[in-house]
Order: C-alpha cells, then structure tokens, then sequence
C-alpha cells in the first residue's frame, strides 16, 4: 500500500524543515557612562530591545508632580540611534477653579525651566558626541 502522505518509501534522506528558533545567549556591549541599568526583569528578547537609560528626574514643582524624564538611547535600533530625552507628563485632565488653573501654570513654567536644563545637558552630551 502506498504512503498516503506521498513518501518514497526507498528515500532514506531525512525530510529538512526551516525553523525561526528564538536563541538565548549573553551578549556583552559598551555602555555610556550616564546609563544607571537596564530592564528591571535582565531579559532582553532582542537586540533592538536595548537602551541605555540614564537616571529619572521627577519635576515635580512645589511638590505636584509635572513629568518625569530621563536620557535614553537604543545603539541597536532601526529607526533612531542618537541619545534623547525621554519626557512622560502627568495627567493633568481637569475640570480647574482659576486659582488652581494660575498654579497649574506655575508649574508649567518651572517644569519648562526644569526640562530646558536636561536639554541643555543633552546637547552637551550630543556635541561631544557620546551617541
């Protein structure tokens, strides 16, 4: 009786299939000076994954927390190698009095003086070119 799957029973060359294999295995990079770590698990599933992150600055003006911002940069990515400032807001979604709209504003202002030094930081670092 033939194979039903169509096999030549006399073929004795094992049959090749092409797999996408996931391959687990320490790799060593040079690290910037201003990176404080990596992912918080120590896994990185791919190279792409990597950045280097610098310390977190919380501008948090008069104790109301604005942004939160660090230097960061991903030396494997596909799109955008260079170091930038990473910059995550609060929410800041209200219905306000215009009491608490003028300290809003306050604080936008001092956050905008806050986040203009970490700019300036990263253009030093960028013109001594650490990318």
């Amino acid at each position: 009786m033939p194979d039903p799957a169509g096999a030549d029973p006399m073929n004795t060359e094992p049959r090749k299939a092409t797999l996408t294999v996931f391959v687990v295995k320490p790799l060593e990079i040079d690290e910037p000076d201003r990176c404080t770590g990596h992912s918080a698990d120590g896994l990185t599933q791919y190279k792409v994954d990597i950045s280097h992150d610098g310390p977190e600055h919380v501008i948090a003006p008069g104790g109301r927390e604005m942004f939160r911002a660090f230097l960061t940069q991903a030396p494997f990515s596909s799109a955008d190698r260079t170091v930038g400032l990473y910059i995550e807001g609060a929410d800041i979604t209200g219905t306000h009095t215009p009491h608490e709209v003028e300290q809003l504003a306050d604080a936008l202002a001092e956050s905008a003086d806050q986040l203009r030094a970490l700019s300036r930081d990263l253009a030093r670092i960028l013109a001594q070119g650490e990318d």
